[in-house]
């Protein structure tokens, strides 16, 4: 399992700073033809101390890791994007 920390203004993924990416960041590397994977992550969450679930993403050819974090804009300002349960997928 992969250890998830946040440290001040820094989210690490074993050591290494996690990069961001919103909705639109997502439907824009669509667009552009960009490939990547994504997969959830359980972590706890402080505000209700049980598990829950973050989506991270790696573009094709690199090594850097995203997690899908809300617009600043958006009505309940930026923040990590966090669901109770992934959506279901086919093994």
């Amino acid at each position: 399992m992969h250890q998830i920390v946040v440290d001040k203004n820094l989210i690490l993924l074993d050591g290494k700073p996690l990069a961001l990416v919103t909705r639109s960041g997502l439907a824009q590397w669509e667009q552009d033809g960009i490939s990547f994977t994504f997969r959830y992550d359980q972590i706890l969450d402080e505000g209700d101390n049980y598990g829950k679930f973050r989506c991270l993403y790696e573009r094709e050819g690199t090594h850097e890791i995203f997690v899908l974090v809300e617009s600043p804009s958006s009505p309940e300002g930026f923040r990590v994007i966090l669901v109770d349960h992934p959506p279901h997928t086919l093994h």
